[in-house]
């Protein structure tokens, strides 16, 4: 009987090892990929204007150049979603040709329509690139034109109030327009003398600075809950998720992304239409782990040393969100913005009028808070945001020259909506997730 079992036991153990070796001989941890990265562009033109399509394609070229300079994708995939008319966009895998030190750009599927702007068509794509491209980690950068949180539908007769007089209607078309939404936009019946919403400079085809989305077909706009929500359908959690965008590192729209991304790396001003420069930033971005803060300092410090010195960046730990939120309503139960503070005190960080962001740090600090919740915020922001860099001004499209720069004496890294005053955030920011989770 000792004999049998002590056979038995041998045999068990031979049969674990030889599971156990073909395991090992299976799994090869290099080949594994380790990260997937969607650059997703969608239309932000009309149907006969391409807006920012061009600037669109060079960064595509940008992040081929990093690609090659790496000498190929280092156990990672990088996939492209380009929308080349209002009404058709291509899926493209960029696949790194060794022989030649170029990138292929093979195309995987075409979509016609406009139904990436919708939580169910965001879920689509992510999962034909989870078909097409698994991997251990995401990653997801958006390049278009955005104005952070604010909810496309609560833009009067949008966009014609948020572009500039060459496009806009009589003012017999706009009948039913209020006079409070006229006078917070600079409009007026005899013509404009400074306005709030996208300035699209001279050329209105050429637009200086982004803005999410469409501003010119509501049906290719659409909300950050919407990207959330597709996100969240698709089952990812993305590693990062970076705004080449106007007005996205907000902490709006950062607490509606807490659950589908670990890091936002996003602006909370405009950003030139040239947007990121993907080829120099390449390695900070294509890793299993990004350097965060070399991104940021990166970014910034191209933008320091060229011929329009404007942009601040910042990259947020979306995980300490919640911690901050909850820091956040214990001041808001407690303290409210003294009438006597004038709102121009505040950091503003967008060039609308009123102003619709403002510094959060400050703003905060401007609720003059007791020592124990000041101290309480500021070490929870130091944890909330990664790292934050700005240049000393912040240029903004809506203005007319000489008022096209903002002075940036505080940035610390993130912009709030609270104490705003301009119709859009009146109307909207009570339906955000972060005032709920911080007001009620």
């Amino acid at each position: 009987m000792i004999k049998k079992l002590f056979t038995l036991f041998i045999c068990m153990i031979s049969l674990a090892m030889t599971f156990t070796g073909c395991s090992e001989e299976a799994f090869d941890t290099d080949s594994v990929n380790k990260q997937t990265i969607l650059a997703f562009y969608p239309w932000t033109g009309g149907k006969s204007s391409t807006e920012l399509l061009g600037y669109l394609q060079n960064n595509i070229d940008s992040i081929c150049d990093g690609i090659i300079d790496r000498k190929g994708l280092n156990n990672s995939r990088v996939l492209v979603f380009l929308s080349d008319k209002y009404n058709h966009s291509t899926l493209y895998d960029l696949q790194y040709n060794a022989t030649t030190k170029s990138v292929d750009r093979v195309p995987l599927k075409e979509y016609e329509g406009a139904s990436y702007a919708s939580a169910e068509g965001i879920a689509d794509i992510l999962n034909e690139v989870k078909t097409q491209a698994s991997a251990l980690n995401y990653a997801l950068i958006v390049g278009a034109h955005g104005c952070g949180w604010t909810y496309a539908s609560d833009w009067n007769k949008y966009p014609y109030y948020a572009r500039p007089s060459v496009t806009r209607p009589s003012d017999s078309a706009l009948s039913g327009y209020s006079a409070a939404d006229n006078s917070a936009t600079g409009y007026s019946a005899t013509g404009i003398s400074s306005f709030s919403g996208i300035q699209f400079g001279p050329d209105p085809n050429a637009p200086l600075t982004r803005f999410f989305g469409s501003v010119s077909l509501a049906e290719n706009a659409m909300d950050i809950s919407t990207l959330a929500e597709g996100i969240r359908e698709s089952g990812l959690k993305m590693q990062y998720i970076l705004f080449d965008v106007c007005y996205m590192s907000n902490i709006e729209t950062a607490y509606e992304l807490k659950d589908v991304t670990n890091y936002l790396v996003a602006t909370s001003s405009e950003i030139m239409a040239k947007g990121i420069p993907y080829r120099s930033m390449w390695s900070y971005l294509n890793g299993t782990t990004p350097n965060y803060s070399s991104l940021v300092n990166g970014i910034v410090n191209f933008y320091k040393n060229s011929n329009f010195p404007y942009c601040n960046m910042a990259a947020i730990d979306c995980r300490q969100l919640d911690e901050l939120a909850n820091v956040m309503k214990e001041i808001n139960q407690k303290y409210t913005l003294d009438t006597t503070i004038p709102l121009d005190s505040i950091q503003p960080l967008d060039g609308f009028l009123p102003h619709l962001t403002y510094d959060m740090a400050v703003y905060v600090d401007s609720l003059r808070p007791n020592g124990y919740l000041k101290e309480q915020f500021s070490n929870q922001l130091k944890k909330t945001v990664k790292a934050a860099a700005h240049t000393d001004c912040a240029y903004t499209a809506l203005r007319q020259y000489p008022e096209v720069t903002i002075k940036i004496k505080n940035y610390c890294g993130l912009s709030i909506s609270d104490p705003s005053q301009h119709p859009v955030a009146i109307r909207g920011k009570e339906k955000t997730g972060w005032w709920k989770a911080t007001h009620e």
